[in-house]
């Protein structure tokens, strides 16, 4: 089924087309970029969680959420995809004892608030309902999160090195009908930032920091994923983003983009996929 879309915002543009055949042309800032997706086999696609953690450098009790979400990363491996959100009080910088580093983001901020600003830290499995605190809680959350399998996403990255710049590509296949409007949505993180973190009894100056939700490169809930949001089954979507590096400290080979399917209404993530910058 043909789809055709374009958006256009103050930072960055993307062309959706409805090409089947490769290779897809994007338009991304101004610059087009082919790209091939490999055949999509829907017998091996199988149903992402997202993990969103809300946490602060100066929450003492941060690290043990942040080594119990290791845990079910390791448990569930690339079906559980986690983002760390730095938002709240305890995430604010306090360059008195030495946090001068600033970890929010504008997305981060307004998750942080439309979900009730939750206690750091806290947990919330594929945006639905509120947050959870408690390692028992997280584990049986993932557990049974939802794994109805509605959809497919293909993301190929580009990193410009000279421009250092990152182009996204995306393709988004829907398996099976949808009868809410659904959005596309794409965020940044990085791991491995090396940043002081409180503990209950000492200041660790080296501690690695990873997950960390560095923007929303769509906006905060992306946008719709057709004119109205409406899918039905065997549409695909192609859409290329742009994003600049060089005015930020993120370091593209510890980024990852993570896209993300949401009921538009709900903001429910009905798929979630995630792949390295370079």
């Amino acid at each position: 089924m043909k789809k055709t879309l374009l958006f256009i915002a103050t930072t960055l543009c993307f062309v959706a087309c409805n090409k089947i055949e490769g290779p897809y042309l994007s338009q991304s800032m101004q610059e087009d970029v082919e790209v091939e997706f490999p055949e999509l086999d829907p017998s091996k696609v199988y149903r992402k969680i997202l993990f969103d953690e809300y946490t602060g450098h100066t929450c003492q009790n941060c690290p043990n959420g942040h080594a119990i979400l290791n845990q079910l990363l390791e448990q569930y491996g690339d079906t559980l995809v986690a983002a760390c959100i730095h938002a709240g009080d305890l995430a604010e910088p306090d360059p008195s004892r030495g946090f001068t580093y600033d970890f929010r983001t504008p997305t981060g901020n307004q998750l942080y608030n439309d979900y009730g600003q939750p206690l750091n830290p806290g947990a919330i499995i594929n945006r639905t309902g509120g947050a959870l605190y408690g390692e028992n809680t997280w584990r049986n959350s993932v557990k049974n999160a939802d794994r109805s399998l509605y959809a497919a996403i293909q993301i190929i990255n580009q990193y410009d090195d000279v421009h250092q710049k990152l182009k996204i590509n995306t393709k988004t296949t829907i398996l099976e009908d949808y009868d809410q409007p659904v959005q596309l949505s794409l965020l940044l993180v990085e791991d491995s930032i090396v940043k002081p973190q409180l503990f209950s009894d000492h200041v660790d100056n080296e501690y690695v920091h990873n997950h960390v939700l560095r923007a929303g490169i769509n906006g905060n809930y992306g946008e719709y994923i057709s004119p109205n949001g409406l899918v039905s089954k065997n549409d695909e979507y192609f859409y290329g983003y742009s994003l600049e590096f060089y005015d930020h400290d993120w370091v593209p080979e510890r980024c990852y983009v993570i896209a993300l399917l949401l009921d538009a209404s709900s903001r429910k993530v009905l798929q979630v996929e995630k792949v390295k910058v370079k």
